[in-house]
């Protein structure tokens, strides 16, 4: 095995180690762990997470069945289904999802949403926009005459002023602004917990049915963000397996006969990736099976976007 290899090699064991390492009897504190795969995808279509052991933090895949089950002739958000001609449940809406309905669509349903602009032209320095958590613009336009009377939020050790959006690190699920009164406590007004994270239902329906993946930013992490883009499969692509063989950290997982990620047409075992550079999508972007049935996809930092296709 040459030094490429052996590299490789170890990134699995220590792949293994992090994300199946079982938990004793004291559950671990989830909210500093940092668990791998496309989490906000999963849990925005409604994936259910399947452990290893009782009480361990990270899944070491997800069961999205159900969306192997969807009729084409109808819409989804999660596990909730629209016919056509059908507009958007309150329970399904989140504040900028505006004028949502169902029909039809080249591959699957899909929604149609009106769109929302929230242009409020230059501010004035040392003025700013209150924002309201649960609606989709911010305002009104505020400008105090001191920078002292602007309230602040102390939240996970970090500072934020009026205004400011945060996600709560035990609370990653949660999504609050900064404003007078808040005192620590993640509730409304100051937070809401959204129906969907990204609304990946309402805006990639077709992604979804094609079995396309989401691609996100070196710098964002896709346990917490929204993807940036969809990388679909094309007549190139291909797997590149793993080179030494599919980590045997998946062996104890539940269903471990069920242990491989789907894009298009392709499957992939744990570990392996897909090529890159086959069309504009996938230049520079590394897609790896890391935890089933999803690859995760991410641009890399430090690749030459210019330099051409594979």
């Amino acid at each position: 095995m040459d030094g490429h290899g052996r590299t490789l090699l170890l990134l699995q064991i220590f792949f293994c180690f992090f994300v199946f390492a079982s938990t004793d009897e004291t559950k671990q504190d989830c909210s500093q762990v940092q668990c791998p795969g496309p989490l906000t995808y999963y849990d925005d279509v409604g994936c259910t997470p399947v452990y290893k052991n009782k009480g361990d933090c990270c899944a070491c895949k997800y069961n999205c069945d159900h969306l192997n089950a969807r009729s084409r002739n109808k819409c989804y958000v999660r596990r909730n289904s629209y016919e056509f001609g059908e507009r958007l449940r309150p329970e399904d809406k989140n504040p900028c999802n505006v004028g949502c309905f169902c029909k039809n669509g080249t591959n699957s349903g899909r929604f149609v949403c009106a769109i929302v602009d929230c242009y409020h032209g230059p501010i004035d320095t040392g003025c700013y926009m209150k924002r309201n958590i649960s609606q989709c613009c911010p305002g009104p336009l505020t400008c105090p005459k001191n920078e002292s009377e602007i309230p602040k939020c102390v939240v996970d050790g970090v500072t934020y002023k009026d205004g400011e959006f945060f996600i709560p690190k035990n609370e990653p699920r949660k999504r609050c602004t900064c404003r007078e009164g808040y005192t620590g406590q993640n509730i409304k007004p100051f937070c809401i917990t959204p129906s969907t994270t990204c609304s990946t239902d309402l805006y990639h329906s077709q992604d979804i049915a094609k079995k396309c993946i989401p691609i996100y930013y070196a710098d964002q992490n896709p346990a917490t963000n929204c993807s940036s883009s969809w990388r679909c499969q094309n007549a190139n692509d291909t797997v590149i397996p793993n080179p030494s063989g599919s980590p045997s950290c998946g062996e104890d997982c539940p269903g471990k006969k069920d242990m491989t990620c789907k894009f298009g047409n392709l499957t992939m075992n744990l570990g392996d990736e897909l090529n890159q550079g086959t069309d504009y999508t996938s230049v520079c972007v590394r897609c790896v099976c890391e935890v089933p049935p999803t690859p995760t996809c991410r641009r890399l930092s430090d690749c030459n976007l210019t330099a051409g296709r594979n």
